[in-house]
């Protein structure tokens, strides 16, 4: 649901659509776009040419997929992104440290997106974890995530006051993803209390089964919330002292690491 009330084009507005379609479903033919959007297939057709010609969706066959075109644009906000080489550096600190899985994500329309991944080489998920697919659990860049459904996003949430909040969830919901995933208000904001306490958010299989993470928000030099570190690994992992000591201690540091480097990023050259 989109609550912005401003003008739009609608033809846009349909391109943008059947690109999440073809996103969404990894490929598509014209009939099921047309089906998907709601549009006959002759107007399919040619929002399809259009987005092909200027290399946004790419022919399979007789699928579509997305093109290599979008890729420039997101190579290019990422790398135009404040502070993206510290936050780059920061994720491969903690991932070599952890020897986990760890991201860095940035709040964008009530959703986080995940900016930097990185993955330590030695590590390798568990087949026997029940998932949605065999690459459910990871962070890709670019992925978008609900707030509540993730350490990063809770912990950013826990930043933000209750008014902002509260507009944050009329927007987006508390849609569930698995059984363990926050689906009221009333639990939400104890969650945010909790995190306040601790400095740092853990999410328990709320966004994919067997999986545990830890969150911590990252402020810039305005004190203003500049993303999340969040550290992930199977359950059976990510327990015990590593769950309640080790982790938590990483990411504290690694975050207070970060914000002084972000911190001299901004402070004018001599």
């Amino acid at each position: 649901m989109n609550d912005d009330a401003r003008p739009t084009v609608q033809t846009t507005q349909t391109s943008i659509e059947i690109l999440d379609v073809v996103r969404r479903r990894d490929s598509a033919r014209l009939t099921e776009i047309a089906d998907a959007v709601g549009l006959a297939k002759s107007t399919a057709y040619k929002h399809l040419v259009t987005l092909e010609q200027n290399g946004f969706l790419r022919r399979d066959g007789n699928a579509y997929r997305i093109g290599l075109g979008l890729l420039t644009y997101g190579e290019h906000v990422r790398h135009h992104w404040p502070g993206f080489e510290e936050a780059t550096e920061a994720v491969t600190e903690l991932t070599e440290r952890t020897q986990e899985e760890v991201d860095f994500v940035v709040e964008d329309g009530g959703r986080v997106t995940t900016l930097v991944e990185s993955y330590h080489p030695w590590v390798k998920y568990d087949d026997s974890v029940d998932t949605d697919s065999s690459a459910s659990y990871r962070a890709r860049v670019g992925d978008s995530y609900g707030m509540h459904s993730t350490a990063a996003g809770l912990a950013i949430l826990a930043e933000y006051s209750e008014e902002r909040v509260e507009r944050i969830l009329d927007r987006r919901g508390l849609p569930r993803r698995t059984e363990h995933t926050i689906t009221d208000r009333a639990t939400l904001f104890e969650a945010l209390e909790r995190i306040r306490e601790d400095g740092y958010a853990v999410n328990d299989q709320g966004y994919t089964e067997g999986m545990r993470s830890l969150g911590k928000a990252v402020c810039g030099p305005d004190g203003t919330v500049a993303g999340a570190l969040s550290v992930a690994g199977p359950t059976y992992r990510i327990d015990g002292a590593v769950l309640e000591e080790h982790l938590p201690r990483a990411l504290e540091e690694t975050a207070r690491s970060l914000e002084a480097a972000l911190a001299e990023r901004s402070r004018p050259p001599r």
